[in-house]
């Protein structure tokens, strides 16, 4: 994996981190509601995985927001220019 993806990965976490606290909820309470793992939710979270499509689903179920939303605003460059 390139630097800027794991730099991406990083700060997507670090978002789903914040709009879950935010939303007043713990990562535990987060986990069960939404059917996914506790460990599964804080490696999200951290950064230290490369999230699936279908836990970004239950991460907008689960936020009450589009999914979009969540993607939005992490600076991807869609371009080839460097």
């Amino acid at each position: 994996m390139e630097r800027d993806e794991k730099k991406l990965i990083k700060i997507l976490g670090h978002t789903l981190k914040l709009m879950r606290e935010k939303k007043g909820v713990s990562l535990n309470i987060f986990a069960y509601e939404n059917d996914l793992t506790t460990a599964t939710v804080s490696r999200v979270e951290n950064g230290l995985v490369d999230t699936k499509f279908s836990t970004l689903i239950k991460y907008a179920k689960g936020l009450e927001i589009p999914l979009e939303n969540i993607i939005k605003d992490l600076g991807i460059n869609y371009s080839n220019d460097e």
